[in-house]
């Protein structure tokens, strides 16, 4: 089967790179010589793309058209740039994280060329991929050193199958131990936000600000990366009070079961009220932020201290019933 010249790819990080890498072997199979263009959605904003594809190479007889970040394309423009037939031996191709399946563009695309819809992995499929790229990259680690690269990659299989890489650079055949992957993983030195996370739900605020102060990270997406935990902290919390045991709530929430499992003892810190309004809290800061009320970094640092306070909220706490516990004042 040839290669389809218009594709929209959309889903999961991890498996759209897949599929990319895919498409660019099939193309490079037909014509070693190919030229490459890479773009972004948001840098598409007039017909000078359309013209630009239109035209023939000078150089190359292949030409492949990567565009990141589709979802950021004006439907005006998407529609104007695929609306033309593609010259032949010019591809195009569409990769899009934050997209639904009922977006215009999808809708679009179909009448014109492919469209391939790629969910995450769930539950055991999630443990069987991270088994397989550690094993694809001949990575050889002690059981304990296994389980510290996958937690310190927090279930995100795309880190994981770059930090595999680089493991593999640094000791092809020789078998690593757990402190050396924790040495060696997250490049440049610096630390992963999941330990600070993880301190956090364990309500240890020493351990909470030490990982902090060590964290090269833009402190929004800490603060974004701290608001999805509690979310699905108080997630696990709320279906484990229904008696749901954790293979299950891994299948509903669509998580690794190692994820649920590590979670379910830090949620049993935190009533779900407590939860709720930390989660209060979190959406107060970040309407503050956003209306220049405060800095991103004291936002994160005043929600941080909350969760990690010793004395829970006051028990007539109803979740929008009474403003959030107001540390932003």
């Amino acid at each position: 089967m040839s290669e389809p010249q218009l594709i929209l790819i959309f889903g999961d990080a991890y498996r759209c790179e897949g599929a990319l890498e895919s498409r660019n072997e099939a193309i490079h199979a037909a014509d070693s010589n190919v030229e490459q263009h890479r773009l972004f959605g948001d840098e598409i904003g007039s017909p000078s793309f359309a013209v630009e594809l239109s035209s023939a190479s000078l150089f190359a007889a292949t030409r492949h058209f990567v565009v990141r970040r589709a979802e950021k394309i004006k439907q005006k423009v998407f529609a104007m740039v695929i609306a033309e037939s593609l010259p032949p031996q010019t591809y195009l191709t569409f990769i899009a994280i934050d997209l639904k399946g009922t977006s215009p563009l999808v809708k679009l695309t179909r009448k014109q060329g492919n469209v391939l819809a790629l969910p995450p992995f769930k539950g055991r499929e999630s443990a069987e991929e991270a088994t397989r790229i550690i094993a694809s990259q001949d990575l050889h680690l002690t059981p304990a050193a296994r389980k510290a690269l996958i937690d310190r990659c927090g279930g995100d299989l795309l880190a994981l199958r770059e930090e595999a890489k680089k493991l593999h650079t640094f000791a092809p055949e020789r078998t690593l131990d757990a402190e050396e992957v924790l040495a060696l993983t997250f490049a440049a030195g610096e630390g992963s936000v999941y330990p600070l996370l993880d301190s956090i739900m364990e309500g240890d605020v020493h351990a909470a600000t030490a990982h902090l102060a060590g964290l090269h990270e833009d402190p929004g997406r800490t603060f974004s990366a701290l608001t999805r935990q509690l979310t699905r902290t108080l997630m696990i919390r709320t279906l484990f009070d229904e008696k749901m045991n954790a293979t299950k709530i891994a299948s509903v929430l669509g998580v690794p079961g190692w994820i649920v499992s590590r979670s379910i003892g830090q949620a049993n810190k935190h009533p779900a009220q407590r939860l709720a309004a930390a989660l209060d809290l979190a959406i107060d800061l970040d309407l503050l932020v956003k209306n220049g009320g405060i800095r991103f970094d004291d936002a994160l640092l005043k929600l941080i201290l909350f969760v990690t306070a010793p004395l829970p909220p006051a028990p007539e706490y109803a979740r929008r019933n009474r403003p959030s516990p107001r540390a932003v004042d």
